[in-house]
């Protein structure tokens, strides 16, 4: 297990949260993977989903390249779990403002979505990268 069971990322505007909880394994290979919670708080809207992946390293790697990318990029970058619990997409203004858009979906028969954003400046990014990288790895 690694020695952080949260993540937990504020919305710079919103108040909206985004928050990954759970203890998680290391050195998962193959299809190995592990479940995590997944909670996103935006607007009086509270939603939760159990998420299952392999490779959690590539959530890492998906918060260090928008890091690396401070200064803004076109289009959306995306990462998604597995099996569609989870999905994120960022995008970019010119200016330092990154939006977040989270969906969510239930087990196992996707009966229900939520989606909400979590706004950051890019400021935030690299602190960010680090704490995703201690939790997934």
């Amino acid at each position: 297990m690694n020695g952080s069971s949260s993540l937990t990322i504020t919305s710079a505007q919103n108040g909206s949260v985004l928050e990954f909880r759970g203890e998680l394994p290391r050195g998962l290979s193959g299809y190995n993977g592990a479940y995590f919670g997944v909670s996103l708080r935006v607007d009086g809207l509270s939603a939760r989903a159990r998420v299952y992946d392999i490779h959690l390293d590539h959530w890492s790697l998906f918060f260090r390249d928008l890091a690396d990318n401070w200064r803004g990029w076109s289009g959306a970058r995306s990462h998604e779990s597995l099996e569609h619990h989870l999905r994120i997409e960022a995008t970019a203004d010119s200016v330092g403002h990154i939006r977040l858009l989270v969906m969510l979906r239930d087990d196992p028969n996707h009966t229900w979505k939520a989606e909400g954003s979590v706004f950051l400046e890019a400021g935030q990014l690299e602190e960010l990268a680090g704490r995703a990288m201690a939790y997934f790895g």
